[in-house]
């Protein structure tokens, strides 16, 4: 086949129903509706919009009616410069579809039998049976008002190879692509429901259609990414004569019968290729790309779009500089992993330590191990002359729950031996956070319950997502907050740290942040990663000692303000100062010459770190 490089393709978007379907926790309907208003400002003109499937079937689209009837929905669906295509499994479905006004529709096959039995539980030919009677009756049907028949557009699976049959053979996808055009459809979409394909089965696969009677141009590509060839096989599909891809923004979907399945190529990804080839998708990549980063947010979980990742960091760290943050804050830090226990990883970059807390399954909550681990590295790290920071973090949708409450771990009402080991590991670990001479810094990237709460505010400094909320839930329980109410109160203040204990109401971010209580707040992990390493290239500037000083200062303030303690101490830290090896006589040469000191640099000089 010779090269058809055309001037322009239409990307399909399927995230809202074939990137959803697969996901097990019940995505509200509100946010399909956002994620689909979102990504008709992209440009996309093309967007599958759900299924009409038994909730039984699919229990993520058990609402579609409530998508369909949505009144932003329907003036889409009346626009004829869009394509809403609804997948419907039969006659049933497309009654629905009709009487909601829509105006095109999409049936499926598999090219395998096994996975036809599995997926929608009939033989092949059964299945185009079923499909051709679903286009019989929308190509008799009328559009919304009676002028124009509904469009049908069809899918083929399994196009490479069944997870129950192994490779497919080409005849068996030339069957299906001809008997749905036949019937009506006016393009068929191939589907790598696997994922398994590279590209040179892609032009095999397109040259055996074509050389048996399939136009090019009724044919779409539908690739999963599950060996990372997603994109390749694009490219190849179109550089064998296909102008029209699905995908799914931010990689979204999956397969259930394709173990480790990395879902549909993501629309990202596609984007960024054709943009820098020159063929126009209609596409603005930059809103995509928010589009993209929202969702995984919504969902909690990272995106899957390799240049949806990159352009969003690239383009927190230009809004930073734009902002007039430092010029440190635009370099991304390298991590090394340094260790790794039992829910707790430790990772170095320079003079800084994090601590990430690694039981996202759990909530992050708290057991004996982790507790132990964590005040160890906490404690390691306050005696290392070569730290200067220490962050504390976590994987997955929640920064930590508290104590492991589950039934075989909880301490509760296990008897004084239990409650006493317990507590010293709890006073432990705050206490060793709490006074450390380092920085601490808490980078909070979701929701924090009881004892998470206590982690997060007996740290120095407190960055979090704008999906973060602290809730004081323990007496909901029948408990209090009795370790970490110090530090609580401390922060919050008598007033506000009173009502919320009382009321275990959750408090959002946003309001913290309008207390002063946590200092930024940052849209999504992405952003919260690069505010991260902003807020340690800002901290350059600040040497470790006068740090530790400055921490003690506020110590004092705090537990002795006025009296005698305060003075004394006041006055030690002041003598500490001013002595002639102290880091203020290297910071006022060094200012005195008009060079600005990169105090973690000075650190990790031999024999200039001090404690």
């Amino acid at each position: 086949m010779t090269q058809h490089l055309l001037p322009a393709v239409r990307i399909v978007e399927v995230g809202p129903r074939d990137g959803l379907q697969n996901i097990r926790e019940l995505v509200p309907t509100q946010i399909k509706l956002e994620l689909i208003r979102r990504l008709q400002e992209t440009g996309l003109s093309t967007i599958e919009l759900t299924s009409v499937v038994s909730p039984r079937a699919i229990p993520q689209l058990k609402d579609c009616r409530d998508v369909l009837r949505d009144v932003n929905v329907q003036r889409a669906l009346q626009n004829p410069q869009l394509r809403m295509p609804v997948l419907i499994p039969n006659e049933k479905g497309l009654k629905i579809a009709i009487e909601h006004g829509v105006r095109e529709i999409a049936v499926f096959v598999s090219a395998t039998e096994g996975f036809s039995k599995a997926n929608i539980n009939c033989t092949v030919q059964e299945g185009i049976e079923r499909a051709k009677r679903a286009i019989s009756l929308a190509s008799a049907s009328g559009g919304p008002t009676g002028e124009s028949k509904i469009a049908v557009r069809g899918y083929v699976s399994c196009i490479f190879a069944d997870p129950f049959d192994g490779p497919t053979p080409h005849s068996a996808v030339l069957h299906c692509v001809q008997q749905l055009l036949e019937a009506g459809c006016y393009e068929i979409s191939l589907g790598d429901t696997l994922g398994v394909g590279s590209p040179c089965n892609v032009r095999d696969l397109l040259t055996y259609l074509k050389s048996h009677g399939i136009p090019l141009s009724q044919l779409a590509g539908h690739f999963h990414d599950t060996y990372g060839q997603a994109v390749a096989n694009v490219w190849e599909a179109y550089t064998c004569g296909l102008a029209v891809f699905d995908s799914s923004v931010a990689g979204l979907g999956g397969c259930p019968f394709a173990p480790g399945a990395k879902g549909n190529v993501a629309t990202e990804d596609l984007i960024y290729m054709f943009d820098n080839a020159g063929v126009s998708t209609g596409v603005n990549l930059a809103r995509l790309t928010d589009v993209g980063g929202w969702i995984s947010r919504q969902l909690s979980r990272s995106s899957a779009s390799r240049a949806g990742t990159a352009l969003a960091i690239k383009n927190s760290v230009k809004a930073g500089a734009v902002s007039g943050k430092s010029e440190l804050s635009s370099k991304t830090l390298h991590w090394t992993l340094d260790s790794e226990s039992d829910g707790l990883l430790l990772h170095r970059s320079g003079v800084n330590l994090k601590i990430t807390l690694n039981r996202p399954k759990n909530g992050n909550a708290l057991t004996a191990a982790m507790l132990s681990g964590l005040t160890n590295a906490v404690m390691d790290a306050n005696k290392d002359p070569k730290i200067s920071r220490i962050i504390i973090t976590a994987k997955g949708k929640f920064f930590c729950t508290g104590m492991d409450l589950s039934k075989d771990s909880t301490p509760v009402a296990r008897g004084s031996s239990a409650s006493d080991a317990q507590y010293a590991r709890l006073t432990g670990l705050f206490e060793a956070i709490d006074t450390s001479p380092k920085v601490t810094i808490a980078a909070i990237n979701g929701p924090a319950f009881g004892g998470g709460v206590g982690l997060a505010f007996t740290c120095d400094i407190r960055i979090a997502t704008d999906s973060t909320a602290m809730t004081l839930s323990e007496v909901k329980l029948g408990l209090c907050p009795a370790t970490i109410s110090k530090y609580v109160i401390r922060e919050y203040g008598l007033s506000f740290a009173r009502e919320t204990i009382l009321t275990a109401r959750s408090v959002k971010a946003s309001e913290l942040k309008r207390r002063g209580i946590i200092s930024d707040v940052v849209d999504g992990q992405i952003q919260l990663d690069t505010r991260l390493d902003a807020l340690l290239g800002q901290l350059k500037i600040a040497s470790p000692n006068a740090s530790r000083m400055s921490k003690e200062l506020v110590r004092l303030a705090w537990k002795n303000s006025g009296d005698e303690i305060q003075s004394d101490g006041i006055k030690q830290l002041f003598d500490e100062m001013m002595r002639p090896d102290a880091d203020g006589a290297f910071g006022l040469r060094e200012f005195g010459m008009k060079r600005r000191v990169d105090w973690d640099a000075y650190t990790l000089q031999e024999g200039k770190a001090k404690l």
